[in-house]
């Protein structure tokens, strides 16, 4: 009785996160089609709006508390800093 409570508990979570993240894109999507705000700020509450999402799919979807989920945690972070430290680079050149 107690694991079908903590698996309806989960999906309930899990459903109510996807549900988040839809109404997290469906506002940025409306933000810059209605051009709503300037640019500059835009871009910042776009940026912010990404990272809330990063963080629920890490958390809930890529299981990072678990003990595998530290070596996908840790591949996502090293290649998250490869990628950026190219754009920066080709960017310089």
């Amino acid at each position: 009785m107690k694991k079908v409570n903590k698996h309806q508990k989960e999906i309930r979570y899990l459903s109510l996160s996807f549900i988040l993240m839809i109404a997290l894109t469906a506002i940025a999507f409306s933000l810059v089609l209605f051009q709503l705000i300037s640019p500059p700020f835009l871009i910042t509450l776009l940026l912010l709006l990404a990272l809330i999402q990063i963080i629920i799919q890490l958390d809930r979807f890529m299981d990072i508390r678990e003990k595998e989920g530290y070596y996908r945690l840790t591949s996502l972070v090293g290649g998250s800093f490869v990628a950026l430290l190219t754009i920066m680079i080709l960017i310089l050149l």
